[in-house]
């Protein structure tokens, strides 16, 4: 006889017993983890999403933005840039989610502020970010709207991150927003006279645009400057 579980959509079983981190992290180092879909835990409660995403608006942001990053970064010799799939665990924020994407710089890594997680201990099979990566990045779709605009923002500073993108590509004007860390709140960067918004994790100003593709739907690209700061 099988244990209790929660069934989503007929596709998710959700075990009852996910009761708080350390269950939902067992669950999801485990072979009965969703391998589609996006399942976080904020917090106490467990936040299911299996709509598919949207090409134009989403999976197309997201590839570019991530695929510009990773350039600049392994460039520069930065550190290392994650995409989507990657489980990001901090047990300070009671939080096990899957950003867009997320930065851990070389500092962080050898200072064990993050560090790699294996699905077995021994496997070699790293599934986990655990700790406070340097930048997160989300792009909000019709699904994540409230998720990504209201309640990440607060957890990702209880994580300790340093610094949050927000990219909404939904509507004609496209939507890029550069918060850092303040006093108790993370604070949106202003943007400057061209467009460009101040990475102080990267130490370099950010403006994205993105213009139409001839295979259809969109480019994005994410152009980057150095920085005064």
């Amino acid at each position: 006889m099988s244990s209790a579980a929660i069934v989503f959509e007929e596709r998710v079983r959700v075990p009852a017993n996910i009761c708080n981190l350390q269950e939902f992290r067992r669950w999801a180092h485990s072979d009965a983890f969703p391998e589609t879909g996006r399942v976080s835990y904020l917090a106490g409660e467990v936040d299911i999403d299996m709509s598919p995403e949207e090409l134009t608006t989403h999976n197309q942001a997201k590839t570019d933005v991530t695929g510009d990053l990773r350039v600049l970064v392994r460039r520069h010799g930065l550190g290392n840039v994650f995409s989507d799939g990657a489980l990001l665990v901090n047990e300070a924020a009671d939080l096990s989610t899957e950003p867009d994407a997320m930065f851990c710089s070389v500092e962080s890594y050898q200072s064990g502020r993050v560090k790699y997680v294996e699905r077995r201990e021994g496997s070699r099979r790293y599934i986990e970010v655990n700790g406070a990566p340097d930048l997160v990045i989300e792009v909000v779709s019709r699904t994540s709207v409230h998720k990504d605009t209201e309640l990440l923002p607060s957890l990702y500073f209880a994580a300790g991150i340093a610094e949050y993108w927000i990219i909404d590509a939904r509507r004609d004007e496209l939507v890029f927003r550069v918060l850092t860390r303040g006093w108790e709140q993370f604070v949106e960067t202003e943007v400057d006279s061209e467009g460009y918004r101040t990475s102080r994790v990267l130490a370099r100003c950010f403006r994205l645009v993105r213009e139409p593709s001839p295979a259809g739907g969109y480019w994005y690209t994410l152009l980057d400057r150095e920085s005064s700061i």
